[in-house]
């Protein structure tokens, strides 16, 4: 995704990126408000809680037993259900409501006012005020309640605290002894009914039976199904013998129709058979003996034979007869077996007649079953709602009464003070965030690249504390990098340097105009620590106090303020025979000089150009010092005099619209811009880290900026 962009000065910059850097430092930067907000919100905080009444909370604890003498409940007789009465989190619930309820409220100030109390009284406003002076909260995973009243006064707390606790308790017992009694009004005629129900359903029963001939309907063994099971024997019976005749006839027959009448006296079991069969046998063997013996044209052999047929005729006609005797038991048998038959069908008929009516019977059995059940049950459940409204059983106990408290449980002064703690760190952070967001100053190389369409070239760090040997006068901090060379300071100033030498010269010499948008952003610093960077590469450096108005670098360097630049701008004088020699060797300074009421007009005369021709001519390095180009205009008189136009924008200072305002003016003027220089940058961990080995201060804390 590329980033937004942002055009300033005709051209493209990209838009900005969160930098948690310049966040931290921003925020950092205005940890005045964090803190003024927090000590605010803390001091508030304490006085408000300071000047609050002191108010004692007295606490007595209630216990809510389970099911001690339930009352009954409508839908429990119903539907005999074993749930408990109001258990649990909603009943805890419930009877939080009940203790701030109006009605034991009422009855709290009645025994309260009993007692010769008159700090509440049963109006409106006093049972509200009441109700605002009381707590009842459940303890976690127990069935325990916590009833507190809060007062000025612990023992009237105390003595509200337990005349709650013991108004809950009666008025709660008073609810069930009416609960139990209205339930036993209603159980008394719900018996009634049910009794009513009972007969009506026990008469039903009795009638269905007597009309259905069901005297016997609860009988264990049933003399239908016992029929049934006899004929399902007898026709099994019947029928295995049919096939078994069957087979018996069908081989008689087919050893008839073969002749084998013989075969077959053997087969069936009738003595005349039998005895024919055995003279049968007699006579074959005295016709074999006699044929034998005498042949067969003997006339004994003939008188045997004909004796043997008629034999053989009379055991034939006997076997007809037996099987004419199987072929009429045969039908005997088909005919009882269809007998059977019908007279089973008849018999399954009444049994599913029957299996019927038991049905239609047990139905009004289980209505009379179930009569009688609730019948027994309204009458046990009567019994026991009457112990209970006569026991005066109670579900609720005080136990523990409340006590006089030893401290007071308002203000929380530990509480307050904490909570107030936490609102002033949030409070105060997104303040100074939102007050971050909202500063249009520059705080960083990047605001200075988004912004400003000019190029940076230094950043300047803040100057470390005083150590023990350091000059702490304003001329010693602003000669602090000639007295400290191996500086992070000292070094940055060198930096400036060599970007400026970079730049061709337009002459031969280089003349330096320094100058910011706002007083005390430190360019009188930054042009003494450049005039002496460049003194130290053995240049002669002139530095030019031109701001007429404010003047301070004779006081810093320790010259007289006149003769100076005024005087030379009124009578035209040689300038390097009046420039004062400094400590730090080949640069001089030209102070302002004598006092004018007329500083722009001097600075926009002709006389400045010539005077700064003559001082080029002179020395090698020219740096002016101007007021703040953004403040007053004379930075833009010598603008137009200067090879180059040096911006020193403090850290964190400058609203970025006034710096762009500014350097358009300059430009407006003429003005060559070499640069902006961010000065009293903070310097972060990394800077001590890198530098531990380059720099003498790189160990030492951030101190106060340059001025």
């Amino acid at each position: 995704m590329n980033e937004p962009t942002s055009k300033l000065g005709g051209a493209e910059r990209p838009g900005r990126g969160l930098d948690l850097d310049a966040l931290r430092t921003g925020v950092w930067r205005q940890r005045r408000t964090f803190f003024s907000f927090l000590g605010a919100v803390l001091v508030a905080a304490l006085v408000g809680t300071l000047l609050s009444a002191r108010q004692y909370k007295a606490v007595a604890l209630i216990q809510l037993m389970p099911r001690a003498g339930q009352e009954v409940d409508v839908n429990e007789v119903v539907k005999n259900d074993d749930a408990g009465y109001l258990e649990g989190r909603d009943r805890a619930r419930t009877q939080i409501q009940i203790i701030l309820s109006r009605g034991v409220r009422e009855e709290v100030v009645r025994g309260y006012q009993a007692l010769g109390y008159d700090d509440f009284d049963s109006t409106t406003e006093g049972l509200e005020a009441l109700r605002r002076a009381m707590t009842a909260a459940p303890r976690e995973d127990t069935q325990l309640v916590e009833i507190g009243v809060l007062h000025a006064d612990p023992a009237r707390a105390t003595v509200l605290a337990n005349l709650v606790a013991d108004e809950y308790c009666k008025s709660n017992l008073r609810a069930r002894t009416d609960a139990a009694r209205e339930t036993q009004v209603w159980l008394d005629g719900q018996t009634g009914a049910y009794r009513a129900t009972l007969v009506e359903a026990s008469m039903k029963v009795m009638a269905f039976k007597e009309a259905n001939n069901l005297v016997d309907a609860d009988e264990k063994v049933d003399g239908i199904s016992t029929r049934m099971a006899a004929l399902q024997a007898a026709l099994g019976a019947a029928t295995t013998e049919r096939v078994l005749l069957e087979g018996k006839l069908k081989e008689h027959k087919r050893l008839m129709a073969r002749g084998e009448f013989a075969i077959l006296a053997g087969m069936f079991d009738d003595p005349a058979l039998q005895t024919m069969s055995k003279e049968h046998a007699t006579i074959a063997t005295d016709a074999a003996q006699v044929l034998s013996r005498y042949g067969d044209r003997h006339p004994e052999h003939q008188r045997v034979a004909e004796h043997l047929a008629r034999v053989e005729v009379l055991i034939a006609e006997e076997v007809k007869r037996n099987v004419d005797a199987e072929r009429s038991l045969l039908q005997t048998l088909v005919r009882q077996e269809g007998n059977i038959g019908v007279e089973l069908d008849q018999v399954k008929a009444e049994l599913l007649e029957k299996q019927h009516l038991l049905g239609e019977y047990v139905e009004l059995k289980l209505d009379e079953d179930r009569a009688r059940r609730l019948y027994g049950s309204l009458g046990e459940r009567g019994a026991e709602v009457d112990l209970q409204a006569h026991s005066q059983l109670n579900d609720v106990r005080v136990l523990d009464r409340a006590l006089p408290p030893s401290h007071p449980a308002t203000p929380n002064i530990p509480l307050n003070m904490a909570m107030a703690l936490a609102v002033g760190l949030a409070g105060g952070f997104a303040l100074a965030l939102l007050r971050h967001r909202l500063d249009d100053t520059l705080l960083s190389t990047a605001d200075i690249e988004y912004h400003l369409d000019t190029p940076l070239i230094g950043v300047i760090p803040s100057l470390p504390p005083p150590g023990p040997r350091d000059d702490a006068s304003l001329a010693g901090r602003a000669l602090y990098s000639f007295d400290h060379p191996r500086t992070m300071h000292a070094e940055a100033l060198r930096s400036i340097r060599a970007v400026i030498q970079s730049y061709p010269l337009v002459g031969s010499s280089r003349r330096l105009l320094v100058t910011s948008c706002l007083e005390d952003e430190g360019k009188t610093h930054a042009a003494i620590g450049l005039a002496v960077a460049f003194a130290q590469t053995g240049a002669s450096v002139l530095l030019i106090d031109a701001d007429l108005r404010l003047p301070k670098l004779h006081t810093l360097l320790d010259v007289p303020v006149s003769p100076g630049l005024t005087d030379l701008l009124v009578d035209i004088d040689d300038g390097e025979r009046i420039a004062q020699r400094t400590k730090i060797p080949r640069l001089h300074l030209l102070p302002s000089g004598t006092r004018s009421e007329y500083p722009n007009e001097l600075l926009s005369s002709p006389q400045l150009e010539s005077l700064l021709g003559r001082l080029g001519q002179a020395y090698q390095v020219v740096i002016i010092d101007s007021p703040p180009a953004g403040v007053v205009s004379d930075a833009l008189a010598l603008a137009g005099g200067a090879d180059g136009v040096i911006l020193i924008v403090r850290h964190g200072r400058v609203p970025s619209s006034l710096a762009i305002r500014t350097l358009g003016q300059l430009r407006q003027m003429g003005a060559r811009v070499m640069g902006v220089a961010l000065n009293d940058v903070p310097r972060g961990k990394d800077a001590a880290a890198y530098g531990s080995r380059y720099y003498d201060d790189s160990g030492r804390a951030d101190g106060s900026a340059a001025s």
